[in-house]
């Protein structure tokens, strides 16, 4: 009997530091904050746990305690397997779920940008339009489109486009709130939804970072040695929530057909239009801007 309790108990220890191992793999999966420090904690719970067994099969091999029968062993290593259980369950569950989030943000991110992608962007401003419309609150979106750059493409190759893109992108990204959303739209354009956003701070907006990329060195002093004198413009075409405006295709079809006028009309410039497609004229804009 005494060599059962001792193969019980043995197992038991072998169970827990199973489960120390896995715990530790667990809180290396956890971000920092109260959950990994609970797991901290239990890890050190299952040391002395070990420690314990280790012990009370000591005291039984030396004979300073008598044992009577199993159950305490049994139930030792019975505990010892529902602990090793939980552990690798939970541990399974983290890796699932990390695993899941890894697959979702790469279904919504674009990988050339690493921005939200067209197929997330559809579903969310149509989600914030219906928002902005219930709760009669301002969106505005300004959707973006780098002049010439198929021009750019061709001239330098798609990696400097992808390069300047890129540049473009992380510029925008860099210049609006956490709150708003920047996706690629197509090939060379990028959208930005502005929430809580009336539209005459969407056309200042939409001219300030127009403005503020031309500006921009797009290119690095390595890059720029290979191609010399790029001039990188955009330009823009705002549009809003208002009462013709049902759905998130609504609003960027009127921001579509906005920003081809002003392609239309030489590039690198701002146009805002309404959703019955009347413009709204320059001097608007203008006064906007220099307010």
């Amino acid at each position: 009997m005494y060599l059962l309790a001792n193969i019980l108990l043995l197992s038991g220890i072998c169970l827990l530091v199973v489960s120390v191992f896995t715990a530790q793999q667990l809180i290396k999966k956890l971000p920092l904050g109260n959950v990994r420090h609970s797991w901290q904690m239990l890890n050190f719970l299952l040391v002395g746990s070990i420690l314990g067994y280790a012990a009370y099969m000591l005291l039984l091999m030396t004979g300073q305690l008598s044992l009577v029968n199993l159950n305490i062993p049994k139930l030792c290593f019975a505990a010892a397997s529902f602990i090793l259980l939980l552990c690798y369950l939970t541990y399974q569950t983290t890796r699932n779920i990390r695993e899941a989030i890894a697959v979702d943000q790469a279904s919504i991110i674009d990988p050339v940008l690493d921005i939200y992608n067209r197929r997330y962007f559809d579903r969310r401003i149509d989600e914030e339009t219906q928002r902005s419309r219930r709760y009669n609150q301002p969106l505005s979106i300004i959707l973006f489109e780098v002049d010439q750059f198929e021009s750019i493409a061709k001239k330098h190759g798609r990696l400097v486009g992808n390069v300047v893109l890129r540049k473009v992108s992380d510029f925008l990204v860099g210049s609006v709130r956490a709150s708003d959303i920047v996706a690629r739209y197509d090939e060379n354009r990028i959208v930005v939804a502005t929430t809580q956003t009336k539209p005459d701070m969407a056309i200042m907006l939409a001219d300030r970072l127009r403005g503020d990329v031309e500006k921009q060195d797009m290119l690095s002093n390595s890059e720029q040695s290979v191609v010399d004198a790029l001039r990188v413009t955009v330009t823009a075409g705002v549009s809003w929530v208002e009462d013709r405006i049902k759905s998130g295709f609504d609003l960027t079809d009127v921001a579509e057909k906005a920003m081809k006028r002003a392609s239309i009309e030489g590039h690198n410039r701002v146009y805002a239009y309404d959703s019955s497609d009347i413009e709204i004229p320059e001097q608007v804009i203008e006064a906007a801007v220099a307010a």
